[in-house]
């Protein structure tokens, strides 16, 4: 059989783009990474995504720039990967709030699962429920007996609506029977910062965030957010342990970029995520930080989101959160 001129073209055009294509993952990075991050400095999806971009770069041997771009509760941030161009020079290290609530809440200019192209996991942030130091509450039993005997009096802070904290603590409303009022501010640290000032006596925050508000006196954790106590603080009873039976959250940050990017860069960056999350030194300094490494690569990170997209959206209806 004889093949034509024509076929014969497209079949060399094709090998031909497949081998740029290899050449390219060979020499890429050949310029400075940026990782635009929706999220506050010094929160802990930050603190973890620095720990380990620096490694990153140090492996790929180029520099990775943190872009805090946090702007629309992240959405100006997302959108900006989002509409980059796939060569591998943009990144976004984003968390669950960005990509698995804020949609859900209000309309946002990106597609959670159409828009980007998941590379690897970073880190889950283990939450705390805190209170002011010269607070009354010791545990949550004392909290929810007070709070279902003044519905509403109590107030709690959060990095925004939609934030993890926000998320967290409209759980455990659902979940305890009690009403709060919240007062958002801008960005997790903030909020931290309020409660041990003592303008808002609780919150839900990562426990990476308010480590050393809590070293230093200024915060009394109460219980832990997850399904299992932390090694950071081993006696700190879990929300489930306290009376609300079930009661499990944690919030996770990633690294995506935007769809459309090659596999081979893909496959490059996520393997030097899962080896940088593999170093003893980088464990330890996450732990050290109150963060967990959540090591996973693209293919399962795909999943996982778009698992944890409907679980949230379960959860927000369930929970009657709507965007402020």
């Amino acid at each position: 059989m004889r093949i034509s001129k024509m076929v014969r073209a497209l079949i060399g055009v094709c090998l031909l783009m497949g081998a740029s294509q290899q050449l390219f993952a060979q020499t890429w990075p050949s310029r400075p990474i940026t990782f635009i991050t929706p999220l506050a400095v010094g929160s802990a999806s930050d603190v973890a995504l620095r720990i380990v971009s620096e490694q990153i770069g140090a492996s790929l041997g180029q520099s990775i720039l943190i872009d805090n771009q946090t702007g629309a509760s992240g959405a100006i941030g997302a959108e900006k990967v989002a509409n980059a161009a796939p060569d591998g020079s943009i990144f976004c290290g984003c968390n669950n709030a960005i990509l698995g609530v804020l949609p859900q809440l209000r309309k946002v200019p990106y597609n959670s699962l159409k828009s980007f192209k998941p590379i690897g996991m970073v880190a889950v942030l283990p939450t705390v429920l805190v209170v002011n130091a010269d607070s009354p509450f010791k545990s949550v039993k004392e909290l929810i007996e007070y709070a279902k005997a003044n519905p509403g009096k109590v107030e709690y802070a959060s990095g925004g609506v939609g934030s993890p904290q926000h998320i967290a603590m409209a759980m455990f409303e659902s979940m305890a029977g009690v009403k709060f009022t919240h007062v958002p501010y801008k960005g997790a640290s903030q909020a931290a910062v309020g409660v041990a000032g003592g303008e808002i006596p609780i919150m839900f925050n990562a426990i990476g965030t308010v480590l050393p508000l809590i070293k230093s006196g200024k915060l009394r954790p109460i219980a832990v957010a997850g399904s299992q106590r932390t090694q950071v603080m081993p006696d700190i009873p879990t929300v489930s342990e306290s009376g609300v039976t079930g009661y499990s959250y944690a919030s996770w940050v990633g690294v995506i970029g935007p769809a459309g990017i090659s596999d081979e860069i893909v496959n490059k960056l996520s393997g030097t995520i899962l080896k940088t999350l593999s170093s003893p030194d980088i464990v330890k300094r996450l732990n050290d930080n109150g963060i967990d490494p959540f090591p996973m690569g693209s293919a399962q990170m795909s999943t996982f989101i778009a698992a944890d997209y409907q679980r949230m959206g379960k959860l927000i209806k369930d929970a009657g959160i709507h965007g402020e």
